[in-house]
């Protein structure tokens, strides 16, 4: 008898392949050696189980390693910014060419209400402690705005690895992917730091 789990990973698979609306429950079913009746038990419906599928990938994304957190007494927060943007970008990059990220990609492009409980459930934790560091990392308090744009900024230059992957590989050398996390990480976290610390004195000049 099929599982929960057996479930999950069979809709992860169709629903990458195939998105929400063409990804059947028979398609579904199929892979997973289960009946209608056991989606309808564990789920309720088509549109419940997409939504857990969701939160099923991000999950295994993050599982790989747990993301690295600022203590309360952090001595150097630049160096943890840059241990930061290591996680994230091995992160995204590991999953890149794989069901749970070709998954995430169509949800990102065509967003559904799955993503509404994603971003509540997981993703404004992360948000949240990016947040965290690049306050600690500058020289003077951050307001609201600034500081969500220096994060959207951090997150910006890292995703473009990913998102921007195919076209990025049809010019010239070199290419960069996961085996390249560290060098990516050391850029961005310089020029994240560098444009912290610049708009700083920038405006209190």
């Amino acid at each position: 008898m099929a599982t929960r789990d057996d479930i999950l990973d069979a809709a992860l698979g169709v629903f990458a392949e195939h998105g929400f609306r063409a990804g059947t429950v028979r398609d579904i079913c199929d892979r997973a050696g289960a009946n209608v009746a056991a989606v309808n038990y564990y789920f309720g419906d088509k549109a419940n189980l997409y939504s857990e599928v969701i939160l099923h990938a991000y999950n295994l994304a993050s599982s790989s390693e747990p993301m690295p957190l600022l203590g309360s007494e952090a001595s150097d927060p630049a160096s943890h910014l840059r241990l930061w943007i290591l996680w994230y970008v091995r992160r995204i990059l590991q999953f890149e060419r794989t069901d749970v990220g070709r998954l995430m990609a169509r949800e990102m492009a065509e967003p559904s209400q799955a993503l509404d409980r994603l971003a509540q459930r997981s993703i404004l934790p992360v948000f949240s402690e990016l947040s965290r560091i690049v306050q600690a990392v500058s020289p003077k308090f951050l307001g609201e705005r600034e500081l969500k744009m220096h994060c959207i900024s951090i997150i910006g230059q890292c995703l473009v690895y990913r998102s921007g992957s195919s076209m990025l590989e049809r010019l010239d050398p070199p290419h960069f992917g996961f085996d390249d996390s560290e060098q990516i990480a050391d850029h961005v976290s310089h020029t994240a730091i560098s444009a912290v610390h610049y708009l700083a004195t920038e405006t209190q000049s």
